[in-house]
């Protein structure tokens, strides 16, 4: 199989133990990391001795290579879209960490940056990937639970964040950080690109920064499902919580990163409710209440029991759908276009909730 060479931009967090997990494992059998820009030195010396490749300190110095296939931009999100549109214009393939930018039109520069240097971008959106994401995904097509009339994500957490990720200046916050994923996925479920009819909330409950770390929204789509997206910082019991729930005709579907459970009814075991304009009684003439004689049907799915492999295995998918687009011509999975519909949706919920920028970029920091 044919290995891409790739360069890394950004050896923190995600650029190490998301991008770097997956590219240092055995699963890794598409790429060969050729570069890391980074420049921390205590990240610069780790990334060169996990790859045993050139390390730098500015990105611009990729553009002296002439062995890349493609590079990920793994740096601080306000940096993404300059980066990006950089590595465009210089004829490179990017695979960007989300968020991509902060406004649709920055989207669309990106897309025609791309197209006048025949370049392709994707945005890493990888949880579509997870196990109980394709299982929920095929079991509500097959309507288990009948039509679905509201589903729920929740990404709680008990947190008092004090790092970057709590900045404005940075483009962070838990929506674009947090929440971009569950509200990738309801996009999907919801099967458009198309604005919602949103009511929100953004406020800041335990961070230190000035950028909300909790949301709330809803967001209606002409089919009728009303969505909803909670982040929030001050759940104690987040470890028992449901990643989606989802409340249908015939029953109820919850979903955790490691299993589904779903119960339901069948129309051929219950009697079709009959409309009657009085009280009801029993025989005896006593009240009677309305009893509608569910038979329930219970299920239950399992999935990998380590949360962090199976993160892993959407990475791996991801990288691996990215590889055949680059190398097979197939459809990009993870579309510019499709990003800017979402980017359109923060930006609507940031027009509802004003914040108040409180910090700026201190002049030591890049």
């Amino acid at each position: 199989m044919k290995k891409l060479n790739v360069a890394i931009i950004g050896y923190g967090r995600s650029g190490c133990d998301i991008h770097g997990a997956f590219l240092r494992s055995p699963s890794n059998d598409i790429c060969n990391v050729v570069a890391v820009v980074e420049d921390d030195p205590a990240r610069e010396a780790a990334a060169g001795e996990h790859f045993a490749c050139d390390t730098c300190n500015s990105y611009t110095e990729l553009f002296e290579r002439s062995d890349l296939d493609f590079v990920v931009n793994a740096s601080y999100s306000d940096l993404h879209y300059p980066i990006t549109k950089d590595l465009l214009a210089h004829g490179l393939n990017v695979l960007c960490e989300k968020p991509l930018c902060k406004t649709p039109e920055m989207v669309q520069d990106l897309i025609d940056t791309a197209q006048a240097n025949n370049a392709v971008f994707t945005i890493f959106h990888q949880y579509r990937f997870n196990d109980y994401y394709i299982k929920m995904y095929e079991l509500l097509n097959k309507k288990v639970i009948g039509d679905v009339r509201l589903v729920r994500a929740c990404q709680n957490s008990f947190s008092r964040r004090y790092d970057w990720q709590t900045l404005l200046y940075r483009d962070a916050g838990s929506m674009r950080n947090n929440a971009a994923h569950s509200i990738e996925q309801i996009m999907d479920l919801a099967g458009s690109d198309e604005m919602p009819k949103i009511i929100s909330k953004l406020d800041i409950w335990n961070s230190v920064g000035d950028a909300e770390d909790y949301l709330f929204c809803t967001l209606e789509y002409p089919n009728g499902v009303r969505y909803e997206m909670e982040v929030n910082p001050s759940d104690a019991f987040a470890g028992d919580a449901a990643v989606f729930i989802i409340y249908g005709s015939h029953g109820t579907m919850r979903v955790y990163s490691d299993r589904i459970i779903y119960r339901y009814f069948l129309d051929e075991e219950v009697p079709v409710p009959v409309l009657e304009h009085k009280s009801l009684h029993h025989p005896d003439g006593s009240p009677a209440y309305c009893n509608n004689h569910l038979v329930w049907h219970e299920e239950r799915v399992d999935f990998e029991a380590d949360v962090w492999n199976s993160y892993a295995k959407c990475t791996n998918r991801f990288y691996h759908s990215w590889y055949d687009t680059l190398v097979n011509g197939a459809e990009l999975y993870m579309k510019p276009e499709h990003i800017k519909a979402q980017i359109a949706i923060f930006r609507e919920i940031e027009r509802q909730n004003p914040l108040e920028a409180r910090f700026t970029k201190p002049a030591d920091v890049l």
